[in-house]
């Protein structure tokens, strides 16, 4: 037998004689059976479980593990500095250390203070063998991407019921395009047999989706460990969301390794509220673009009219003066033929050339009426700007017509006519007594403000 560090005797005996210890020196004891039990320093190899590193500190706090246990690891932000790896779960690697005992919080931990690759664990292997085959497919070339709808009229919602994503999606929807159905399918986001349940229902949405207003499906959850996650690895969401009609967008609230069906989606957002800003326009913006596209159509329109009333009035003028000067011409014409005609006494003579002075009339009078057509062609201009303006005026009332609409839609208008919306404990809108039980908490949202109350029992 070993000689131990300090007095060993069995338990019978200890009853009898060994007086109850402090627990600094029972801590003490650990430490010295430690320092004199196990080699300082040590490597062990394992595979890396939970792990939280401190973007702040820089320290990381980590388990290592193999089939049958689990030890816990520190390396503080001085050793961190030199580590030449990013650790992850599921990770393998060998890690050189001393095993400490810490009496402030009675935890025995590995220091480490050297970590390195010893090849990839299983998860990790066979996470990266998926991922190589997906890729080599064109599961996630952006070439097989579906592209978003411009104004989705409903969207199937999938996640849990319980959970924060469903709340955040619901409410940022409502601020951004409330006239958008939002569909929740409620599905599991973690734990044995999610991955079936999510692809079934995958499946299941986008095969009821024709025939109905759903334009597209958000799959999504808040954040969590790598393990919650994993389940977004599972190759039936893949398949399922690769086999979809409905363009698809999943967001995980991670900042981990991007998962599989991030991947394979049509398009990926970080976390639940900046997949609605992907899917939905904002209602804001869109006002704001109609406005100045009724502002750009009421100037283009100002300037063809002006040119066209600027046309219009150099025609006229030229076509008065041309005119005036033809008639001066041919009265003056008239004048001098008379005047000789006069000093020639001949009939004869007079009537040939009053003949050939009422031929030149003639002609001077179509030319006259030609001109006339050519001015009534200018007219017909201004009969088309005039025809102008009243389609301006026209696309003018549509989208008055159409801010109009999305006032009405506005949830604030609703509440500023006198209405309120009733929300129970969970945010939920309540539309009958029944959605509540005596006791329940429920805040009514008005114009201004919101209040808070308590379900009392009716009357009878």
């Amino acid at each position: 037998m070993s000689q131990l560090p300090f007095d060993w005797k069995p338990a019978a005996a200890a009853k009898a004689s060994t007086p109850p210890m402090q627990v600094s020196d029972l801590s003490a004891r650990i430490s010295a059976a430690l320092d004199a039990g196990v080699p300082d320093p040590v490597v062990v190899t394992g595979e890396v479980g939970t792990c939280n590193t401190h973007s702040t500190s820089g320290h990381w706090f980590f388990t290592l593990k193999d089939d049958q246990a689990e030890v816990s690891c520190v390396m503080w932000a001085a050793d961190t500095r030199g580590a030449n790896i990013r650790i992850e779960t599921g990770l393998a690697v060998d890690v050189r250390g001393s095993v400490v005992h810490w009496a402030r919080g009675g935890r025995t931990q590995l220091r480490a203070r050297s970590i390195r690759h010893a090849g990839e664990g299983d998860r990790q292997a066979a996470l990266r063998r998926l991922r190589e085959e997906l890729r080599a497919a064109g599961w996630f070339d952006p070439a097989n991407k579906q592209a978003l709808p411009r104004v989705p009229r409903a969207v199937a919602v999938l996640t849990s019921a319980a959970a924060a994503a469903l709340h955040d999606v619901r409410a940022r929807a409502a601020a951004r395009w409330p006239a958008c159905r939002l569909v929740h399918v409620d599905v599991p986001v973690q734990g044995s047999g999610a991955a079936a349940r999510i692809a079934a229902a995958i499946a299941e949405v986008d095969a009821s989706a024709e025939g109905t207003d759903i334009d597209a499906l958000l799959l999504t959850r808040g954040g969590g460990s790598a393990e919650d996650l994993d389940v977004f690895n599972d190759r039936s969401i893949a398949a399922a969301l690769h086999a979809a009609r409905l363009p698809t967008v999943v967001a995980i609230g991670h900042e981990s390794d991007t998962t599989i069906a991030e991947l394979v989606a049509d398009a990926r957002a970080s976390t639940p509220s900046a997949a609605v800003e992907l899917l939905l326009p904002d209602r804001m913006e869109e006002r704001q673009r109609l406005d100045q596209a009724a502002a750009l159509l009421d100037r283009r329109a100002a300037r063809r009219v002006s040119a066209a009333e600027d046309r219009l009035s150099v025609a006229r003028q030229a076509l008065e003066r041309s005119v005036k000067i033809c008639i001066e011409r041919a009265e003056s014409a008239v004048s001098r033929a008379e005047a000789k005609l006069a000093a020639r006494a001949p009939h004869a003579v007079v009537a040939d050339r009053r003949g050939r002075l009422e031929r030149k009339a003639s002609a001077l009078h179509q030319a006259a009426r030609a001109m006339g057509t050519d001015a009534a062609r200018r007219l017909d201009q201004i009969t088309l700007v005039a025809a102008t303006k009243r389609r301006l005026a026209a696309s003018r009332a549509a989208v008055d017509e159409r801010a109009s609409v999305l006032d009405a839609l506005s949830p604030d208008a609703v509440l500023a006519r006198g209405f309120s919306l009733t929300l129970d404990e969970h945010g939920r809108v309540v539309r009958r007594a029944g959605d509540v039980a005596t006791g329940d908490v429920i805040e009514s949202r008005l114009a201004e403000g919101s209040v808070r109350s308590v379900v009392q029992p009716g009357g009878e």
